[in-house]
């Protein structure tokens, strides 16, 4: 089991660098996602217009099947989207994501590395053992950000990067969750 944990703190560790570099320091997730245009407008009309926060999605799903008509007649006209809606102010810096987010890097990777303890005996190379980690992440992206750009609508640019944020966070963990979990002698 330790040397599981030891693979889950340092895979952790890395995910959670790997994070900040992709957030803070390259420039690809602002390039997927703009400025609101003409924002004091839309925020004034959305605080006037949604009093909860919430996921809210345009044009609204039908109430019956008799709207149905209507609704893809919108839909097909467009705009449609989602809109993640949240009432209340936070603090951009506050140490509570970054806690939560290093706290859910490290149970993550505690998993992949038992995942791969499951399977070292198999994968007795340490290049198998980082394929093995990095299709985890291969994995990840495709149930996630690959899956919401099939059927959400969201535009490919902000889905590539961020699917390939997640490849290339798991391809760096496994480099190290590979190093420490090697194959029982």
């Amino acid at each position: 089991m330790k040397p599981i944990l030891i693979a889950g703190v340092v895979g952790g560790l890395v995910l959670f660098v790997w994070g900040f570099l992709s957030w803070a320091v390259l420039p690809w997730h602002n390039a997927t996602m703009p400025n609101l245009p003409n924002e004091e407008a839309v925020i004034e009309t959305l605080s006037a217009s949604i009093t909860a926060t919430g996921v809210y999605q345009f044009p609204g799903m039908p109430a019956n099947e008799a709207d149905t008509q209507a609704w893809t007649e919108k839909f097909k006209r467009g705009p449609y989207g989602m809109l993640v809606y949240t009432v209340e102010g936070a603090n951009p810096m506050s140490p509570k994501p970054f806690i939560g987010g290093l706290i859910l890097n490290f149970i993550s990777a505690t998993l992949v590395a038992y995942l791969l303890s499951l399977a070292a005996n198999k994968l007795s190379g340490y290049n198998q053992r980082v394929t093995f980690v990095a299709l985890i992440g291969v994995f990840a992206a495709l149930v996630s950000h690959i899956t919401a750009w099939n059927w959400m609508y969201i535009p490919t640019g902000y889905s590539l990067v961020m699917a390939a944020d997640i490849v290339i966070g798991w391809l760096l963990a496994g480099l190290v969750i590979a190093w420490r979990m090697k194959p029982a002698a």
